[in-house]
C-alpha cells in the first residue's frame, strides 16, 4: 500500500488540546508518519478564525493502519513494542523541540504537542516565505559576504541554541530556512525539526531514532554512517555549506568527494583568505579536525554576528498587532500568548 493512502483525507479535522486542526494537504510523507498543512481554529463568541499551521502525525505506515473511522492509527500486537517504541521517542523529541524553541527567535515556532487518535501529533506555525534557496535566486544568484551575514547569523544563533540543549539538527540546508514578517521585518527561521536527534549530559543519545537522511552537499561524510554521540560538528558542516551556497550560488558536491580545490573553485575569488580558511575548517572530512563550536566557527569567520532579536511573534500575533485589527483577533492575540504550548506536557 502506498504511503498516501494512510494519510488523512482532506477535511479530517484532528481535534487538539487548544485548537482543532482541520487537514487541507499532505506536506511530506515518510516510514514514521504524516506532515500536513491543517487550519487551526480558534473561536469566540460563535466567530471562526483559522489560521494555517503544520502538523505533524506519527504513523508507521508500514506496521499501522486507520481504524474504521479512518482517522484512529490501529497497530498489531504483534508489532505493538517497536511500534509504541518509536512513538514513545516522537513524544520525548516533541516535547523538546518544543522546550527548545521557546528561547529562540530563529527557530520555528511550536504551537502544542498532544496525544490523540491513538498516536501523537505536533504542530508548528506554517512559514509561508520565500526559503533561503529563493531568496539567493531572487538576488543575483549569489550574496555579498555581507548579506551572507545578515542572512545566516540568526541561523547560527538557531543552531547554537539547539546545541546548548545536547541537540544537534541533522538537516539544515537552503530549503529548510524561510524568511518571515516578524513585525515588519522579514527574518530567516530555521524549521523542520524532525530530523533532530537529543543526546544526554554525557553525549548519549537520550533515545532510538529512524536512520537520518541525507541532503546532498550539505550532510559530511560521517553523517552518511550511524551516530551514536553527540556531534555538534554535523551542524557546523552543514553552516559552512549554507555559507558557500550563499556566497557562490553553489551546492559543493557531495561530502565524501569533497576536496580543499572544489571548495575554492566554487568560491568566488573576491572572498578573502581568511574566510577561505575558516569555511576549510568547517568542512573539514575528519570531524574531529573539523571546526567544533559554532562559537568557534564564528570567531574564525570574523565579523559574523547579528544585534537585532526579534520576538518570536506567530502569525495570530502580527494579525491582532495592526492597529485596525478588531478586538476579537486581538483577544485570539492574548488567547495564543497564553497557549502557545502544550503546558501539560512541557512544563
Amino acid at each position: 500500500m502506498l504511503l498516501s493512502d494512510k494519510s488523512l483525507a482532506p477535511g479530517t479535522v484532528i481535534q487538539g488540546v487548544k485548537h482543532s486542526y482541520r487537514v487541507v494537504d499532505v506536506l511530506r510523507r515518510d516510514g514514521q508518519g504524516f506532515t500536513y498543512k491543517t487550519m487551526a481554529s480558534v473561536n469566540r463568541s460563535g466567530s471562526v478564525v483559522e489560521v494555517p499551521v503544520v502538523v505533524r502525525e506519527q504513523m508507521m505506515v508500514r506496521c499501522s493502519a486507520r481504524g474504521e473511522d479512518g482517522i484512529t492509527v490501529v497497530t498489531p500486537d504483534d508489532i505493538a513494542p517497536t511500534v509504541n517504541s518509536c512513538l514513545e521517542a516522537f513524544i520525548s523529541s516533541s516535547l523538546e523541540r518544543a522546550n527548545i524553541s521557546k528561547g529562540c527567535p530563529w527557530i520555528i515556532n511550536v504551537i502544542e504537542a498532544f496525544p490523540a487518535n491513538n498516536t501523537y501529533y505536533y504542530v508548528v506555525e506554517f512559514l509561508d516565505g520565500d526559503t533561503l534557496e529563493e531568496y539567493v535566486k531572487g538576488m543575483g544568484g549569489r550574496l555579498t559576504f555581507e548579506q551572507t551575514r545578515k542572512v545566516l547569523s540568526p541561523i547560527f544563533d538557531a543552531v547554537r541554541t539547539l546545541h546548548t540543549h545536547r541537540a544537534v539538527h541533522a538537516d539544515i540546508h537552503p530549503r529548510h530556512v524561510r524568511f518571515v514578517n516578524r513585525e515588519g521585518e522579514m527574518i530567516p527561521v530555521l524549521f523542520s525539526l524532525y530530523a533532530t536527534m537529543h543526546f544526554s549530559d554525557r553525549g548519549v543519545m537520550r533515545w532510538s531514532l529512524p536512520p537520518m537522511t541525507c541532503e546532498e552537499g550539505f550532510a559530511p561524510p560521517e553523517q552518511y554512517n550511524a551516530i551514536d554521540h553527540f556531534c555538534p560538528q554535523l551542524d557546523i558542516y552543514a553552516l559552512a555549506s549554507m555559507v558557500v551556497f550563499c556566497l557562490s550560488g553553489s551546492v559543493l558536491p557531495d561530502s565524501r568527494s569533497l576536496t580543499e580545490e572544489r571548495v575554492r573553485e566554487t568560491l568566488p575569488p573576491t572572498v578573502p583568505e581568511t574566510i577561505v580558511s575558516a569555511l576549510l575548517n568547517a568542512l573539514h572530512p575528519d570531524k574531529s579536525v573539523r571546526t567544533s563550536t559554532v562559537t568557534k566557527f564564528r570567531e574564525e569567520l570574523g565579523t559574523f554576528q547579528h544585534t537585532v532579536r526579534p520576538q518570536s511573534l506567530t502569525l495570530i500575533d502580527e494579525m491582532s498587532r495592526d492597529e485596525k485589527t478588531p478586538g476579537w483577533l486581538k483577544y485570539i492575540r492574548g488567547f495564543c500568548e497564553k497557549s502557545r504550548f502544550f503546558r501539560k506536557f512541557v512544563n
